[in-house]
């Protein structure tokens, strides 16, 4: 009845309201971009490497989270974001022009995904960082797993009519729609009623130092809240082994639908459909469970849950068993992620927020460029099949390393900015 009527006061939270409205449509558009992308490259070449060089230049992006989160802890976070998804509305309908015109190669789609995910990873921690000023602290967990929930609602619209699209007219017209929903983005964001207090990080404007040295300072401020923390690193260090493990699912999925269950761009989107279905499941439940079962144990539950879903699907080379385990592998996705998200912002100061995203974000994607590429090697040499156990299996062992996790902390009361809602 509680978590109802939290989520009921969100819902009256109209900038909360905003701010979700446009993210849930491009939402939808991220969930078009990686079909397009992936099922064009694949199409191009027909070759595993390259769709692990893909997903290698991909996942290099998002290391300079860890740049990116100082620089939010320097700007206007509503800004950033207006201004992360003008350049992303422009280079991804540059990306679609180019497929649409037949001009789309090889180094065109690399050239693109590198700097569309740059920009990403500016939009992410700002958007993190300006969320307990949107919602309050109070609110900030229901915030996280309805976030999740609709993310996830928006991402089962854009993979189950992706691929429909995507087999109807063709990659370029799911990079178009995606360039739109990054128009709607920015328009939500820049409808927000907030004072430029609760868009500036606290602390804004105190300059000691040169420029550089004040970089390089707040840099190492933010890995020193991540490592300086023996919670926050260990999440850090399993979410980096599991991220690489689970590499070679998010790599090479377009060649098991291609090769091995032999069907087309309808059901290569369905199957993002079924995680999505789960991880919308997940993030229902990760509420209620969190006030029922303790967090740790929760997330630990859950990523085993994932990592014997991942086993099953590499046993499993039929369309309709593979729908079904990947539901599962959605559940411990979609309850795992609000969780360690909640317990992360309640433990780190506002205006350090940023610097702290960047830095646990780029930790957990540290190994997923070598993932991405060794799957693609592995993919030439060894079975699919193999190769997604082999992914399995690492994920069981990284749990190994979670066991007698040191407990999260919480900021003091005083501490936790007030919300806007108005």
């Amino acid at each position: 009845m509680r978590e109802d009527r939290t989520r009921r006061g969100l819902l009256r939270n109209r900038n909360y309201v905003v701010l979700l409205a446009g993210q849930a449509v491009s939402q939808v558009g991220n969930a078009f971009y990686p079909l397009a992308i992936y099922w064009f490259t694949f199409s191009l070449t027909r070759s595993s490497r390259d769709l692990g060089y893909l997903a290698t230049v991909i996942s290099l992006t998002a290391l300079v989270s860890m740049l990116t989160g100082v620089l939010v802890d320097r700007w206007d976070r509503r800004k950033t974001m207006v201004w992360a998804d003008v350049a992303r509305a422009v280079l991804a309908a540059g990306l679609a022009l180019l497929a649409g015109f037949g001009h789309l190669g090889l180094i065109a789609i690399f050239a693109f995904a590198l700097f569309l995910g740059l920009v990403g990873n500016l939009f992410g921690p700002a958007q993190i960082s300006l969320l307990p000023n949107v919602v309050g602290m109070e609110e900030l967990g229901a915030a996280s797993g309805l976030n999740q929930g609709i993310s996830a609602g928006a991402g089962l619209v854009g993979t189950s009519i992706g691929g429909f699209l995507m087999g109807m007219f063709g990659p370029a017209t799911l990079l178009g729609l995606d360039a739109a929903s990054f128009v709607v983005s920015f328009l939500s964001v820049g409808f927000l009623r907030l004072p430029r207090s609760a868009t500036l990080p606290q602390g804004h404007g105190r300059e000691d130092g040169r420029p550089a040295r004040r970089f390089l300072g707040e840099l190492v401020e933010g890995l020193r809240l991540v490592y300086g923390n023996g919670f926050f690193l260990r999440i850090a260090l399993v979410g980096a082994l599991v991220n690489f493990a689970f590499m070679p699912l998010n790599v090479l999925d377009v060649m098991w639908v291609r090769t091995v269950l032999h069907l087309g761009a309808f059901a290569y989107g369905m199957l993002g459909a079924a995680v999505t279905v789960g991880v919308i499941a997940g993030s229902v439940a990760a509420g209620p469970l969190m006030r029922r079962v303790d967090p740790v144990r929760l997330m630990l539950s859950s990523l085993a849950l994932t990592a014997i879903a991942f086993a099953a699907f590499s046993r499993l080379p039929y369309y309709l068993p593979d729908l079904a385990v990947l539901v599962v592998l959605g559940v411990g996705i979609g309850i795992v992620n609000p969780v360690a998200l909640t317990l992360f912002q309640r433990a780190i100061p506002q205006h350090l927020m940023g610097r702290a995203v960047g830095a646990l974000l780029a930790t957990m994607q540290a190994a997923s460029p070598l993932g991405a590429m060794i799957a693609g090697f592995l993919a030439t040499a060894l079975p699919l099949s193999t190769v997604f156990l082999l992914g399995a299996a690492l994920m069981l062992a990284t749990l190994l390393l979670a066991f007698r996790m040191p407990r999260p902390l919480e900021m003091p009361a005083d501490t936790v900015p007030p919300a806007h809602p108005q």
